[in-house]
């Protein structure tokens, strides 16, 4: 078990630190942060092991940016083993008994769909990263996980003995047994061990969100899971919370000579002009959908990194997890997946 890795000892640094207690520090209070906070609660009280978790978010609050996700039937088992999978899929879309159904870009003509076994309670959740979000931290506060902390950015890590010293933006520094980075794509923690080295992937990522209710008269397919592939682009779409959204993400090969200042950012937008430009050739149900979206949305380039050679430090007393591990890109639908219960 985790405990009988470390022996914790106090330091003056952080005075309120307990000798007598394993002291898990998780940087970052995302998806991938929460997650990891409710399975490390849930297996340690499941084996009477004490442990303390606090889970630092640099953000003023506890919210997510961005649209839907996709969590599927693999992740989807472990958080209902947790005992959250009911609450998963009250916010979840449902998709028909269909995967995916991929069409022709120009006329919408089938060509594959992949069926789904959505019957039973484990299934594909596509939810809303804000929705998911709010319903862990509801859940890490009923079953009091761990103490959740706010404007709490991680600057570094230090090995001191069997602890480690952990310094933020603020000022302050806290004692742990244990620290698992959490922060995302740009991980100050990954940052101060490997030199960030971004790979543009060739293509760009649109993303919205619209009401079912505005298309739902004139949707012309049995599921609202689609994707219209066409040359050097695609245009993806999925329900969301209780398939009252349609979640919207289009990707776009773009040469990296053209991309200007685009960023790799959940913050970074684009005139909804350039997208009814890129997919001016695809079928009218793409133009109608794109035309639903408001005026500003989001774009960013799509980068990709090689495998880190460790994902562990310091004797394995920091670790990393999701992006701040393994940035991926989108296309394999297990981005959330895998920052959130495969790597319990």
């Amino acid at each position: 078990m985790i405990v009988d890795l470390f022996c914790p000892y106090s330091t003056k640094m952080d005075p309120e630190y307990d000798e007598r207690q394993f002291k898990i520090t998780i940087v970052g209070g995302g998806i991938g942060g929460l997650c990891c906070a409710l399975f490390i609660h849930h297996f340690c009280s499941a084996t009477n092991v004490k442990v303390k978790i606090d889970v630092y978010e640099q953000a003023a609050q506890y919210k997510e940016i961005g649209a839907g996700v996709h969590i599927g039937p693999n992740a989807a088992k472990l958080l209902h083993q947790i005992g959250i999978g009911a609450q998963l899929n009250t916010i979840a879309g449902f998709r028909r008994g269909v995967w995916l159904t991929f069409r022709r870009f120009d006329n919408g003509a089938e060509i594959l769909t992949i069926p789904a076994k959505d019957e039973g309670p484990i299934r594909q959740a596509p939810v809303a990263r804000a929705e998911f979000l709010d319903l862990l931290v509801k859940a890490t506060q009923e079953r009091d996980a761990a103490t959740l902390h706010t404007g709490k950015m991680c600057k570094s890590v230090k090995e001191n003995g069997n602890t480690i010293n952990v310094s933020f933006a603020d000022g302050t520094t806290i004692t742990s047994s244990l620290v698992v980075g959490c922060d995302g794509i740009h991980s100050n923690i990954r940052g101060q061990f490997f030199q960030d080295r971004p790979l543009y992937s060739g293509r760009v990522a649109y993303r919205g969100v619209i009401p079912i209710a505005d298309l739902e008269e004139w949707w012309p397919f049995e599921t609202f899971a689609v994707s219209f592939l066409g040359p050097g682009k695609h245009f993806l779409v999925f329900p969301i919370s209780r398939n009252q959204s349609l979640n919207i993400v289009a990707f776009v090969a773009v040469p990296e000579s053209e991309l200007g200042d685009l960023r790799e950012s959940w913050t970074s937008k684009s005139r909804r002009k350039e997208a009814e430009i890129d997919y001016e050739g695809f079928n009218g149900t793409v133009r109608r959908l794109i035309k639903l979206l408001p005026s500003e949305i989001s774009k960013w380039k799509l980068n990709d990194r090689e495998p880190l050679d460790d994902w562990t430090f310091f004797g394995g007393k920091v670790v990393l997890l999701g992006d701040a591990a393994h940035a991926m890109l989108p296309h394999q639908g297990q981005f959330t997946s895998r920052a959130t219960a495969l790597e319990k």
